[in-house]
């Protein structure tokens, strides 16, 4: 088997799979630095304009739909902030991949509201969420435009592009 990892034709699937790996790891610690931003933006905002301090917590809200008013206004800025609130058929965060409980603490559980609906409730940090659920958290985060040159609000744009990438690829690897 060795013998195979010789061939140029092997390298070269290695280095794919190196890059692959590295480009994974560098949106993770960028998605990871916007999404702690992110949250720092609404928790300053909601003091500004709610005299909500960005000490205060709450554990306890574990329904997205009936929280306490600091919950609530999180909720309402990660709803505010998702770039296909409007579109028809109504779309919105994925409400269940994140732990609300947790959002007065852990920015990565805002971001997983950003995520296609679906495999990332368990994901506890960039680190540990897959190269698409990264990728569709930063897509679909409108606040999230800052770290993009490309306009991300465009039907053609840089995620849009690596999406249908993903799709051919996945189609591929399934043939």
């Amino acid at each position: 088997m060795e013998e195979r990892f010789k061939k140029k034709e092997a390298k070269n699937w290695l280095k794919c799979i190196s890059a692959a790996y590295t480009t994974t790891d560098v949106i993770a610690q960028l998605a990871d630095l916007g999404f702690k931003a992110f949250y720092t933006h609404i928790r300053t905002d909601m003091r500004a304009k709610h005299g909500i301090l960005e000490t205060t917590t709450c554990s306890s809200c574990s329904d997205v739909f009936q929280q306490c008013s600091l919950c609530s206004n999180i909720g309402n800025r990660i709803w505010g902030n998702h770039r296909f609130k409007q579109a028809r058929p109504l779309k919105g965060p994925s409400w269940s991949n994140t732990d609300s409980k947790k959002w007065c603490t852990d920015s990565w559980e805002l971001a997983k509201c950003y995520m296609p609906p679906t495999g990332y409730k368990d994901k506890t940090s960039a680190a540990t969420t897959d190269f698409n659920g990264i990728i569709g958290a930063m897509y679909n985060c409108a606040w999230m435009q800052k770290y993009f040159t490309d306009d991300l609000s465009k039907n053609t744009n840089i995620c849009t592009q690596v999406f249908d990438k993903l799709s051919i690829n996945v189609y591929l690897s399934v043939i």
